[in-house]
């Protein structure tokens, strides 16, 4: 009987090896060398109790060293908690930022393969994490209050940039840099509107879909046609009328007003796509819900609400291990032929994560070949 590896160890194998030990050797010089506890060991303890959901550091090295006997397979050894405490704090949460990204070129990478990518369509938006003031003292927000923000650029489904910022730095400023190519379109929502910014991405071919802030002045330059049964109450073209505006933004805008035909709620849009149709920008728009639907699902299925560290290190790292097992899922499923969705997958991984089970049977089963008497059977029918 063949050997099946653990689950576990499956998902692994996404991860090229050589290619961490070599972030390993670029950034390790920031850090402490370790003796016995390797960045691997680390990378593979954290993945864990992402995947199990372990909800503290003492379970999840309580956990962990209950499947002693499977740990093989992992490059893994049994862990102590003080030398797992000590290595999220002082080890540099770089490697596991480069991680990520390398996974998400090879996931793009099989995205582009089965031509499923569509890059040009970004969403942006950013989340916050609240944590405890008096625990975590670098994250300052409020006066009795920390937090942390995770600023994200949301491409086919996949977090493809992630900045993590304290709670008080504000979304524009980590949006302004931010490097966009000329034909990406940005879909964010009103707390992204500098005029000056907005004019910049236009000079440089970016297109961009907002909503319209309400104290917005504008003069109309042009009305565009409209057809009386579509949901759209406004389509036009704009020019800022204050001051600032004029100086800011010296080009027209369009303004497209449009009413949900479910809701009654109106909407007001602002881009600088004039060849697309009014109801083409609300649909555009509407898809800003993906990234909100994103936050939602990390925050509920991985571990990035409640640490296993208090420094920022141990922070970042919980963070990026949260991303680099969201690619891992996201990884398993695009590859899967069964239908599952991401979340009927995360609780199969997280039920049978230490198993010895084939996972690529049970995501791309194979057909049953007929029995031989049914294929004689329909030979000699045949003739």
């Amino acid at each position: 009987m063949a050997h099946v590896n653990t689950m576990m160890s499956q998902l692994l194998q996404l991860i090229p090896r050589h290619v961490f030990e070599h972030l390993v050797d670029t950034h390790a010089w920031q850090g402490p060398k370790p003796r016995t506890f390797t960045y691997w060991s680390q990378l593979v303890a954290m993945l864990y109790g992402q995947l199990s959901s372990r909800s503290s550091l003492r379970d999840l090295v309580f956990s962990l060293n209950q499947q002693a006997p499977k740990l093989y397979h992992l490059g893994q050894d049994e862990v102590c908690r003080s030398t797992m405490a000590d290595a999220n704090e002082q080890r540099p949460a770089i490697i596991f930022e480069q991680t990520y990204h390398q996974l998400l070129a090879r996931v793009y990478g099989e995205m582009a393969r089965q031509r499923q990518t569509h890059p040009e369509l970004k969403i942006m938006d950013a989340t916050t994490i609240e944590l405890c003031a008096s625990t975590f003292p670098w994250a300052a927000f409020r006066a009795r209050k920390g937090a942390i923000k995770l600023h994200t650029v949301l491409a086919d489904l996949l977090p493809q940039c992630v900045v993590l910022t304290d709670g008080r730095t504000h979304d524009l400023t980590v949006a302004k840099n931010l490097a966009f190519a000329p034909g990406d379109l940005l879909i964010f929502d009103r707390a992204y509107i500098d005029y000056d910014w907005l004019f910049d991405l236009h000079q440089r071919g970016v297109w961009f879909v907002t909503r319209l802030k309400a104290n917005a002045c504008y003069e109309i330059v042009e009305s565009l046609e409209t057809s009386a049964p579509e949901p759209v109450l406004a389509d036009q073209l704009i020019r800022l009328s204050s001051p600032h505006g004029q100086a800011a933004y010296r080009a027209p805008l369009r303004r497209v007003h449009y009413q949900d035909p479910e809701t009654s709620k109106e909407y007001v849009f602002l881009t600088n796509r004039l060849d697309l149709t009014a109801l083409e920008i609300a649909e555009l728009y509407r898809r800003r819900w993906q990234i909100e639907l994103f936050f939602k699902w990390i925050k509920q299925n991985l571990k990035i609400k409640a640490f296993y560290g208090t420094s920022k290190n141990a922070v970042l790292i919980q963070v990026w291990t949260a991303m680099i097992a969201y690619l891992l899922l996201f990884w398993a499923k695009l590859r899967s032929t069964v239908g599952w969705g991401l979340l009927e997958l995360t609780r199969l991984v997280q039920t049978r994560l230490m198993e010895r089970c084939c996972l690529w049977e049970m995501l791309c089963p194979r057909k049953k070949a007929p029995p031989p008497q049914l294929l004689l059977f329909n030979v000699g029918a045949g003739i």
